[in-house]
């Protein structure tokens, strides 16, 4: 029996089926059938871009916030390495505004922008998976909410919240900007 490569419509990328082969043999000990199959492409190798949702201890892209006072956040965003940095600053922003709705605080206006990447490195696991180095891009918004729009910076909570929900709903990150993104998260720790 052969190896079989078809085409996925899917990835746009060529993969294997699992394909059945007969008995093994290996070194002195035969193996019974051994059922083998994998994707190869660059589709189903790309790491996906963050969505719009919370971080957590097994995922750190998403959004965080601190609450610093009743009026004034820290709002915090982390992507994949293959998340443009203004991917993350709209799913930050998102997250911002989704605050000012939830506490029926009608206005927000960020006051601060800081730029980052996360760097991790490659750890070694004892009798476990070893984790390989990663990179993070991130975004820390200093955000000031207001019942009234007291200055023209300040925008409505719930209408920024909507737009922005809809254009990261709709967002397609093109395989070049992913790679671009990809390769100055990568620089950005050092790693080519």
């Amino acid at each position: 029996m052969g190896f079989e490569m078809r085409r996925n419509a899917r990835t746009a990328g060529f993969c294997s089926w699992p394909v059945l082969l007969g008995p093994v043999l290996l070194g002195p000990v035969l193996l019974g059938p051994v059922l083998l199959g994998g994707c190869s492409g660059l589709a189903s190798l790309t790491p996906p871009v963050a969505e719009f949702g919370a971080a957590s201890v097994f995922s750190p892209a998403g959004y965080a916030q601190t609450r610093l006072d009743d009026r004034h956040y820290q709002v915090t965003a982390a992507g994949t390495e293959a998340t443009p940095k203004d991917r993350v600053e709209k799913i930050a922003r998102a997250r911002a505004a989704e605050i000012g709705v939830e506490q029926h605080l009608k206005y927000f206006k960020v006051t601060s922008v800081q730029h980052g990447v996360v760097c991790e490195k490659r750890q070694d696991g004892y009798k476990t998976t070893s984790t390989p180095a990663a990179s993070h891009p991130t975004v820390v918004l200093d955000v000031v909410y207001a019942q009234d729009a007291a200055d023209p910076a300040f925008v409505s909570a719930a209408d920024t919240l909507n737009a922005l929900k809809t254009e990261l709903a709709g967002d397609t990150v093109a395989p070049d900007a992913r790679a671009v993104a990809i390769q100055e998260t990568r620089s950005s720790c050092g790693r080519v």
